[in-house]
């Protein structure tokens, strides 16, 4: 195995020069600095997105009680343009004005991460629906997005 300082040139020692040693500690000492900045600005970055993420669910928190109160109200007035129709608009009204208030109390009862926790559970046990459902939101989305 050849010797790592074969390298150098004629007129040299075997060993590190001073200078040598004094380039290589201060090489060490930056990397070690650079480390020590990457991981502080991870660290930060890491605070700020769960600062970030806080707030957004605060104010998705916030708007739960307006959001349920708004499906009471559609589902009172389904209930309302279900007495003018036939029996089976009457029926198909009244189900979905059931489904809204059910929808409705829901929100109102759970916070914003017992709903996301909700959420994972049901993509969890079934993903092939779930995979669908995202990608026709998706499209619903990116057509209403064109509009625009």
């Amino acid at each position: 195995m050849a010797d790592t300082d074969t390298y150098r040139g004629t007129g040299m020692s075997g060993s590190m020069s001073e200078a040598e040693r004094g380039v290589a500690e201060k090489a060490s000492e930056m990397a070690s600095q650079a480390k020590d900045y990457v991981a502080s600005a991870a660290d930060q970055a890491k605070e700020k997105a769960t600062e970030v993420g806080r707030a957004a669910s605060q104010k998705i928190d916030q708007g739960r009680l307006s959001t349920a109160s708004g499906l009471e109200t559609a589902a009172n007035s389904l209930r309302t343009s279900a007495q003018t129709g036939g029996d089976a608009i009457s029926q198909f009204a009244n189900t979905t004005a059931d489904k809204l208030q059910n929808t409705a109390s829901y929100v109102r009862e759970h916070s914003v991460g017992q709903m996301y926790g909700d959420v994972e559970q049901v993509v969890r046990r079934n993903p092939g629906p779930a995979l669908i459902a995202a990608a026709a939101v998706g499209f619903l989305l990116g057509a209403a997005m064109r509009r625009d």
